[in-house]
């Protein structure tokens, strides 16, 4: 990512601002797809705050926090659910491709790794996206799908 004010970094997040449909495709699951709904907003003009919530007890509700890791060059999730879980991810948003990674011990141990990997629809409009695990971060597992759709932009 080409460097730039703490500020004009977090804007480029700004796509994201506004309500989106969640749908969850879990391999092990039903129904599938599991629909709910996640809210971007900004927090104090600083951060970007999303709060999503899937009516089904294996996907808990969560609210997380971008940030800006001037250190690393790459964008912060702070990760908070209802299970009490917190984590702490790394992310890339580039070029129409949005990407979390998690390979280090934080908040919580590191019981297997994660990564996951949302492309950005031509609209705007659609995010397509999945979560894989993976116990030593050599060999990927498919772990879950998530498809964005935009309902609403906020202003």
């Amino acid at each position: 990512m080409k460097p730039g004010t703490r500020t004009e970094v977090m804007e480029r997040l700004g796509f994201f601002i506004g309500t989106w449909t969640v749908e969850v495709t879990h391999p092990h699951l039903q129904p599938n797809p599991i629909v709910g709904e996640t809210k971007f907003e900004w927090m104090d003009e600083m951060y970007i705050i999303q709060r999503t919530h899937i009516d089904k007890a294996e996907f808990p509700s969560s609210t997380v926090i971008y940030d800006w890791d001037s250190a690393s060059g790459n964008y912060v999730q702070h990760y908070f659910d209802t299970r009490g879980v917190t984590r702490l991810y790394q992310m890339s948003f580039e070029g129409g491709i949005w990407n979390l990674w998690r390979d280090v011990a934080d908040f919580s141990p590191l019981d297997f790794f994660q990564r996951f990997t949302g492309e950005i629809g031509e609209s705007g409009n659609v995010i397509e996206s999945v979560w894989e695990q993976s116990e030593e971060g050599i060999e990927w597992k498919h772990d879950f799908k998530l498809l964005f759709k935009r309902k609403e932009r906020a202003l």
